[in-house]
């Protein structure tokens, strides 16, 4: 199949429609239009019904966009592979990424394949959970994951990082004993905490269960940025990224270390088999061999 095709039909599915898929494409509307009849031509089946001004994919084009992205994906892991003999010096790096792990490790990662790289645009997706993180990267709609690297499954290949530490934050004014405390005497403290399915909400339940204690969530929220907010102004504690108590001590949140401590191992992933010379770039700049 023709690759121009199979781009012309995915801008339809991401944008939507062919009236926005042809204005982000830069290409008229007849002539994208003519560009899907034909692939639908070569398959023999109809990729979208026209229902009023929208177009609906079919249970075909369903089934054709994750084979098209992978087939597509290798087409610019080609590409990608020439470029590499002149340097890297242009081409986009599509990165998924957890909320909770974007400003730390992901912002320090960027910045040194950057400094190395700068001919290479990032194009990085947040994901509220790490099925999020796996399913863009083996449906080819990224190259890279960074991920809780718990339960990781095999279709994928990991490559851990690093440890990192979770904190407690409580309250302006709550006190606590040599900036740690006991899971066992937080059995009635109220928390605020992420959605269950979670990187860190799993590890406040691992944490409590440890202790044989489950802790009191008084506020679910799946808006990562309030999480510090909320804590400042007293709706309760919190198990956030190490980072993440940084910047809530600034705010005049009381930090602490749990007891006993709590940690994530932290990894790349990306699909088997060869890569784009972008993402394997970003590999070694990371250190990842």
């Amino acid at each position: 199949m023709d690759s121009r095709k199979l781009s012309h039909f995915l801008s339809v599915v991401d944008h939507g429609g062919f009236t926005s898929a042809s204005r982000e494409v830069g290409i008229s509307q007849p002539a994208l239009s003519l560009a899907v009849r034909e692939l639908e031509g070569e398959l023999g089946t109809a990729l979208f019904e026209r229902v009023g001004r929208t177009s609906v994919l079919t249970a075909a084009g369903a089934a054709l966009v994750g084979p098209a992205r992978r087939a597509l994906g290798e087409i610019e892991a080609g590409r990608a592979a020439v470029a590499a003999v002149s340097g890297l010096e242009a081409g986009t790096l599509r990165l998924a990424c957890l909320p909770t792990l974007a400003v730390d490790p992901m912002a320090a990662l960027i910045g040194r394949f950057r400094r190395l790289h700068p001919g290479i645009d990032l194009d990085l997706a947040a994901c509220e959970h790490a099925r999020e993180v796996v399913d863009l990267v083996t449906s080819a709609t990224c190259d890279l994951g960074l991920i809780d690297a718990h339960a990781v499954p095999s279709s994928v290949t990991l490559h851990v990082l690093s440890s990192q530490a979770l904190v407690l934050i409580f309250p302006p004014g709550t006190p606590t004993s040599a900036g740690s405390v006991r899971l066992e005497s937080l059995r009635e403290t109220p928390f605020v905490a992420a959605p269950v399915g979670t990187s860190t909400r799993r590890l406040l339940d691992e944490g409590f269960a440890s202790v044989g204690l489950v802790p009191q969530v008084a506020v679910v929220t799946a808006q990562r940025d309030a999480i510090v907010p909320l804590v400042v102004h007293g709706a309760g504690a919190a198990l956030v990224a190490e980072p993440l108590g940084h910047q809530a001590d600034q705010l005049g949140a009381v930090v602490a270390q749990p007891e006993p401590s709590i940690r994530r191992e932290v990894g790349l992933i990306h699909r088997p088999g060869p890569l784009a010379s972008a993402a394997t770039a970003f590999l070694a700049a990371v250190g990842v061999h």
